[in-house]
């Protein structure tokens, strides 16, 4: 496995609103300037050079959102996975302060025909600090896509996701989850996500919920479809037991 690029960045509050820090790119990661979200916070919109991930690239992200900041990492595009002599691999590593938020807010991954691919994400909150995380996936002919998430609160295990696709399968999927200390947060947002899987029409959905997380499962035909359905799931998540989220919110 060859190390293809990386992002280092932190996020701070300065003079009431969300100023970017630190921001390192090695490789063949970028990240852009930061861009103005409402409520103070900023936006980063992240890519990889090149046509996408070959077999056997290794790609990192670290990043820290300090006490009080509001960060909505983004994709900036679809990002195909080509077949090589090594599976692929992608590490994120992200640590949210308190009263901080973080949204993740993935484009899809496709994988081609022979490929195979690894990514792995770690959150860890602090007291009050929230993480939301849309992502989207697909498979185009035979490919395996192993993905792995968790969690700790405090420093303490709270929350691991897994999800595995190999073989052929047709269709895309995708995954929301909204992951916090506060219950009442998580219990508004799954009733929202629940209310909107009830009335679903080209996507399905299945939500379901941990001691610390909400997790909202997506299926459907296409992969556009899909991505505009996490879209509308993130959207329903509020901020801070209020309404829904501005610094998340994607059109």
């Amino acid at each position: 496995m060859r190390a293809a690029g990386s992002i280092a960045l932190a996020c701070a509050v300065e003079g009431g609103r969300t100023r970017l820090r630190t921001l390192r790119c090695e490789g063949l990661s970028r990240s852009s300037r930061a861009f103005a979200e409402p409520a103070g916070a900023i936006r980063l919109m992240l890519a990889t050079l090149g046509p996408g991930v070959l077999g056997g690239d290794a790609f990192a992200l670290e990043g820290a959102v300090e006490p009080g900041a509001a960060l909505v990492a983004a994709g900036q595009m679809a990002t195909p996975v080509f077949a090589g002599d090594a599976v692929s691999r992608s590490d994120a590593r992200w640590r949210i302060a308190a009263g901080a938020r973080l949204h993740v807010a993935g484009e899809p991954l496709l994988l081609e025909p022979g490929s195979a691919h690894v990514t792995a994400a770690h959150f860890a909150l602090e007291a009050d600090g929230i993480a939301l995380v849309a992502e989207t996936f697909a498979l185009h002919g035979r490919a395996r896509l192993s993905l792995r998430t968790q969690a700790t609160l405090d420093g303490r295990l709270v929350f691991r996701d897994a999800v595995e696709l190999a073989g052929e399968r047709p269709g895309a999927y995708g995954t929301v989850a909204l992951i916090a200390a506060d219950p009442g947060l998580r219990a508004a947002f799954a009733a929202r996500a629940g209310a909107w899987a009830a009335a679903a029409g080209a996507v399905r959905a299945g939500v379901g919920e941990t001691a610390a997380a909400v997790v909202v499962r997506l299926t459907g035909a296409r992969v556009w479809d899909v991505l505009r359905a996490g879209r509308a799931i993130a959207a329903l998540a509020p901020a801070s037991g209020g309404g829904p989220s501005a610094p998340g919110r994607t059109p």
